[in-house]
């Protein structure tokens, strides 16, 4: 993920311009490695240069600057859920009021996600695995 940082000293620079600094976590359970790395840019070029050799999971926002990185061989892109629920309480707010919309069918569904991760917290990866394909899927 990428979040925006103001350096109010920094040499040949504006101190009102804005620079990034981008966030990068990974590695197993017991031994998480986080990675940040500062750039001027939110250009896809930053996320394709730390990626560069990565194939497998990438979970982000909506940011179109991730879509080169979800075309390259064997990187498959993942939404963050928090994101995604975030989307369907902003739809809840124009819903007419009292009215059950198309946004409470989504928010109940991913709170019974959020249950089920509860539930399978302190398990291993894969008894988490099979936790969520019984009791995840649709119905």
């Amino acid at each position: 993920d990428e979040t925006r940082v103001q350096i109010l000293k920094e040499p040949d620079r504006d101190p009102t311009s804005q620079s990034w600094m981008w966030v990068q976590a990974s590695g197993p359970p017991d031994r998480k490695v986080v990675l940040f790395d500062y750039t001027s840019s939110r250009a896809q070029e930053v996320p394709l240069r730390l990626l560069e050799s990565y194939r497998g999971y990438v979970m982000t926002d909506d940011y179109a600057g991730y879509n080169a990185l979800a075309l390259q061989p064997g990187v498959e892109r993942l939404a963050c859920m928090a994101h995604v629920r975030r989307k369907f309480v902003e739809a809840k707010k124009v819903q007419p009021q009292g009215k059950t919309g198309r946004a409470d069918v989504a928010l109940a569904s991913i709170n019974k996600l959020y249950g089920i991760e509860r539930e399978l917290k302190d398990v291993s990866d894969e008894q988490r695995y099979i936790g969520r394909q019984e009791k995840s899927l649709p119905e």
